[in-house]
């Protein structure tokens, strides 16, 4: 059974390559026939061909922004992790926790970042740390709930069973309920990857600092329109990577529940 659920994975995994193949041929050919119909100003929107020359001859520049904004919200996504895991599983064994953390943490969802982000570079400078902290901030709560609700969605079966065997409820945490939360885990990883992104671009666009966020501002100011669009197509690139990873993330780490499945 391993052997065929393995080819299934991998004929998946070309399906879905040649579909993101196929999506992105097809859009690239609607904003050319848009630009070629609407006769959009190069201005304002410039064609595929032209982005696609500046991407080339800047790909270095491009490439590093890249990294600096990729790295940060990959920092800022673990950091929001073990946060989200550290409370969610707090949440689950002890109720006087979360009724005296819930508002705490209902008031840190409801502070708008763009305001927050000045005040956290204040005590954390002009750097890569401001953007593991807003990325940290924007990406906590769909780990959080996500995580949550499997934490509490465990088989009641297999709880009478920890019970019968007189588990401590830490033990029916880690044994039991997180590797049954992980589907929900990867889940909200998922929903944050493309806020994580667009949580490191947003705290580069406040500090000045480099990456997309503050490669697209200067683009703007220096009116290189192509290097803007260049740096908004690779942005767009960058969530659907994360996004990519996540979901690759999700079929490692829970290959046993699928083969259980099969084997059942």
């Amino acid at each position: 059974m391993e052997p065929d659920g393995g080819a299934a994975d991998v004929r998946g995994s070309a399906r879905g390559a040649v579909l993101v193949v196929t999506a992105t041929a097809a859009l690239v050919i609607m904003w050319q026939a848009a630009v070629t119909a609407f006769r959009v100003p190069v201005y304002l929107v410039p064609p595929p061909e032209a982005v696609w020359h500046s991407a080339v001859l800047h790909w270095d520049v491009l490439l590093r922004q890249t990294g600096t904004t990729l790295g940060a919200a990959s920092l800022g996504l673990l950091v929001s992790s073990l946060f989200a895991a550290g409370a969610a599983m707090l949440f689950t064994v002890s109720r006087d926790a979360e009724q005296a953390m819930t508002p705490l943490l209902l008031a840190f969802r409801t502070a708008p970042v763009a305001a927050v982000a000045p005040l956290i570079m204040l005590f954390t400078g002009r750097g890569i740390a401001t953007s593991v902290v807003v990325v940290t901030i924007v990406s906590f709560f769909p780990i959080f709930v996500n995580l949550r609700r499997g934490l509490v969605s465990v088989d009641r079966g297999a709880l009478e069973l920890f019970h019968v065997h007189d588990a401590s409820v830490w033990q029916q945490v880690v044994l039991l309920r997180l590797p049954a939360a992980l589907p929900f885990l990867f889940t909200g990883l998922r929903v944050a990857a493309g806020s994580a992104v667009l949580g490191a671009m947003l705290s580069e666009w406040i500090t000045g600092t480099r990456g997309l966020g503050n490669l697209i501002l200067e683009s703007s100011d220096m009116r290189e329109v192509e290097m803007l669009w260049g740096a908004v197509v690779t942005a767009v690139i960058s969530g659907l990577v994360v996004f990519g990873l996540t979901s690759l993330g999700e079929a490692r780490a829970t290959r046993w529940r699928r083969a259980g499945a099969r084997a059942g």
